[in-house]
């Protein structure tokens, strides 16, 4: 087998395999891969004028667009790293990111443009999406262009949110692609017949598995309706009606879901891969869609924007009350270090900041020097040889059964009444109470006060009585505040900022 050295070799496999099988569709339009390989060569040439290898061009484009995948594929034609841009933030917000991300080219739709009205005078040339797939490919440039790529490439730069209120761009290389995807194949079990049913925005890192896998497979996706989420019945139609077997989603939406009402037994037949990202997810919520779709199989993933998915599990049974679903076991490729405060390698079992190294973790942060020299760490046990780590922020360690346990974040490790203590442990202590739904807590740092935000029927004392049977006096929160529903991101994270400012405006 040939090793391949450009993620675009595997559209390339797929469109001499199957070329007219569809590759992505909503309810508007349909792509065949072969279309799609057309596509992206014009984009491609039209961007090649203007574009030098590696340098990024920023996609503005509606974020649920079936146009997104030929733009992504486009940019690599070109030789360039693409960067999707959320369009719907705030003015100031995506001004800062084109400035951090300071590309050679903007590629726009026409949601696009008119974000990038609100901005004012932008001294970067922009592409109309419309006018790129209108040019006609010269395949003899994109050719020479290609002999001049390396592996090493950036591919992809992924905006995450920072401590520090800037963001950080995560770049990703064609190597950790090419070796993430096989990896994801291969784990999971996917095949050409898996129909994916995407519902993350393009500009967020979950939706990868929406992309990549499927077109190395010659598989088929399916684009949920913007907005679906919020009309669970609607949502769990679209599931069926267009027979979708696989599902990645954040707990949050699992959750949402499951929490409406509308899963019955076996309502979701066809399902086959229900795979659980980006938080912990709570066992009440999950046995009502283990009940709808009795025919899949359920798995917990650990990762982020700069490491993708690095641990997996296959949830087998029901965890002991209280506890949290295990992550899985690290991927084959994959190696983790449990360090102390300085550094040193802690014991087996005992929990420490979680060091991992992979073939496709980020290589950096854009035009970012400082924080990519903090995050990422060559040889840290001093072995004299270059074994490259991500800092991933979290504290975790392994079972005596290999499986890896995440207690919690490094930075939510706080003194409260002059006690030293983790927030994932209060966290923990509230799912363990009969009839917990969703929450979380956080630390009002100026105040020192600990702050429970929850939704659900259970009220302040309840809460408060359960997790007295369970913490010591100086882990228990000095504020509750029930919610209606819990705030969530554009990428349907649970919003721990929004709620920061509810902590702000009520102090």
């Amino acid at each position: 087998m040939n090793m391949l050295s450009n993620m675009l070799e595997y559209l390339e496999l797929t469109v001499k395999r199957v070329p007219d099988r569809v590759a992505f569709y909503d309810d508007q339009e349909s792509m065949t891969f072969a279309e799609l390989e057309d596509k992206a060569g014009r984009i491609g040439t039209a961007l090649a004028l203007s574009v030098l290898p590696c340098s990024p061009v920023a996609l503005l484009m509606d974020s649920r667009s079936i146009n997104n995948i030929p733009a992504m594929y486009g940019v690599l034609c070109a030789g360039g790293a693409y960067a999707p841009l959320d369009i719907s933030m705030p003015p100031k917000r995506l001004a800062q990111l084109l400035g951090l991300l300071e590309p050679k080219m903007i590629l726009a739709d026409e949601k696009g443009e008119k974000a990038l009205e609100a901005l004012g005078q932008v001294e970067i040339p922009v592409l109309s999406y419309d006018n790129a797939v209108r040019t006609e490919t010269d395949h003899e440039l994109l050719k020479q262009i290609r002999k001049s790529t390396s592996v090493y490439d950036a591919m992809s730069i992924l905006y995450t949110s920072g401590s520090t209120g800037v963001p950080k761009g995560s770049v990703q290389t064609h190597f950790s692609y090419l070796h993430w995807t096989e990896a994801t194949i291969e784990v999971y079990g996917l095949d050409e017949n898996v129909v994916f049913g995407n519902q993350s925005p393009f500009f967020y890192a979950n939706s990868i598995i929406d992309i990549f896998p499927p077109i190395a497979l010659g598989a088929t996706v399916y684009l949920l309706p913007s907005g679906v989420l919020t009309f669970p019945k609607k949502f769990i139609e679209c599931l069926n009606s267009h027979h979708v077997t696989e599902l990645t989603m954040t707990p949050s939406s699992f959750v949402g879901v499951a929490n409406a009402g509308v899963l019955d037994k076996n309502c979701l037949p066809e399902l086959r891969y229900g795979i659980m990202s980006g938080e912990s997810m709570p066992w009440e919520p999950l046995k009502v869609w283990m009940q709808a779709a009795s025919g899949a199989d359920w798995w917990h993933f650990y990762g982020s924007t700069e490491m993708f998915s690095v641990a997996v599990g296959k949830v087998e049974g029901e965890p002991r009350q209280g506890e949290p679903l295990a992550v899985g076991r690290p991927f084959s490729q994959v190696h983790i270090l449990f360090v102390d405060e300085k550094g040193n390698e802690v014991d087996n079992g005992v929990p420490g900041e979680m060091l991992v190294s992979s073939p496709w973790i980020a290589a950096g942060y854009h035009r970012d020097a400082g924080r990519t020299q903090e995050a990422w760490i060559d040889d840290p046990m001093d072995r004299g040889w270059h074994e490259r780590f991500f800092r991933a922020g979290d504290l975790g360690y392994f079972r005596k059964d290999g499986q890896l346990v995440v207690t919690g974040r490094r930075d939510t490790q706080i003194k409260h009444m002059g006690y030293r203590m983790e927030l994932g442990e209060v966290e923990a202590a509230l799912r363990r109470i009969p009839g917990w739904r969703d929450g979380c807590v956080l630390f009002h740092k100026p105040t020192g006060k600990i702050w429970c935000f929850f939704t659900g029927e259970l009220r302040d004392q309840q809460l408060k009585q359960g997790l007295k049977t369970r913490l010591a006096r100086y882990m228990l929160p000095d504020v509750f505040v029930h919610l209606d529903e819990m705030p969530h991101t554009a990428s349907l994270k649970l919003d721990r900022a929004a709620l920061t400012a509810m902590m702000e405006v009520h102090e």
